[in-house]
């Protein structure tokens, strides 16, 4: 069970699969980042202004904000007053065998989004979260899941990735990131990764961001992020972590950490552990 009088609460559902988070946030902003897993946000009070590569959109109360795995986005609120939200992180491949028995070795389903106002699902899912956060019964937690990832396949999914991913990376800004996420605990340059691409600076940039929707900077940030991620799910202590992924010292780990995540590194450890 979680304290319900946080105003950020974070915790790891193995029943379901998935992190689950609730939160209220004022005098708050969610940094440049993406998710390793789909994320499905209800907004529950107030607004957020997104920006994904397709331009800027308002997520308001009631709505579904629902991404799939590695898109780029960036929120902050539309007033002092801010938003809250429940937020599930999770598997588009998981949610699939629940619901079909097939061995599915093709490329992975796709979310019709980013934002999904239908109120059977927005209500599945509520209550999902509900039960989770305040464990409700086991059964009723299985049923709300069905129901919700029932409702998503067979409206808001396409059984193909995203076309815009595929072929969208060239050889070049596959070098480099391959060379930053090889290299996450060094302070390398543009120039470094430049050669490593095999292409000028300047243009390396440009294609970069491009094709990524992120600069090599931000990138990089991402990956320690990323990296942080797993040493803390495997145990590793707070300043090691911050250590192995890059980071200059513990601050800076926790301020970049909760910038993306929405919580600090010391919580999404705790939510870990507490699972186990």
């Amino acid at each position: 069970m979680v304290d319900k009088q946080s105003p950020v609460a974070f915790w790891r559902a193995d029943d379901l699969g998935a992190d689950l988070l609730r939160g209220n946030f004022a005098g708050f902003s969610y940094d440049v980042h993406s998710h390793d897993t789909a994320c499905f946000a209800l907004i529950t009070e107030g607004a957020i202004r997104i920006r994904m590569r397709e331009g800027e959109f308002t997520a308001r109360k009631g709505d579904l904000y629902a991404i799939n795995a590695d898109d780029i986005h960036a929120g902050w609120p539309i007033d002092p007053a801010g938003w809250s939200q429940r937020t599930i992180y999770v598997d588009l491949d998981l949610l699939r065998g629940r619901i079909d028995d097939a061995d599915h070795r093709g490329p992975s389903p796709s979310i019709r989004g980013p934002i999904i106002r239908d109120r059977e699902l927005v209500g599945a899912f509520e209550a999902l979260h509900s039960l989770s956060e305040t464990g409700g019964p086991r059964l009723a937690r299985d049923e709300r899941y069905l129901r919700f990832t029932r409702r998503l396949f067979d409206r808001h999914i396409n059984d193909a990735p995203d076309a815009r991913a595929v072929g969208r990376e060239s050889r070049a800004v596959r070098l480099a990131r391959d060379y930053l996420d090889s290299h996450l605990d060094e302070r390398v340059s543009l120039n470094d990764i430049a050669h490593a691409a095999d292409l000028a600076p300047y243009r390396l940039y440009r294609a970069f961001k491009s094709e990524t929707g992120m600069t090599p900077h931000a990138y990089q940030r991402q990956a320690r992020i990323r990296l942080a991620q797993k040493l803390l799910r495997q145990g590793e202590e707070l300043a090691v972590t911050a250590m192995l992924a890059g980071f200059a010292d513990q601050a800076h780990f926790t301020r970049h950490f909760r910038s993306r995540m929405g919580i600090t590194p010391g919580t999404y450890q705790a939510a870990i552990r507490g699972s186990r």
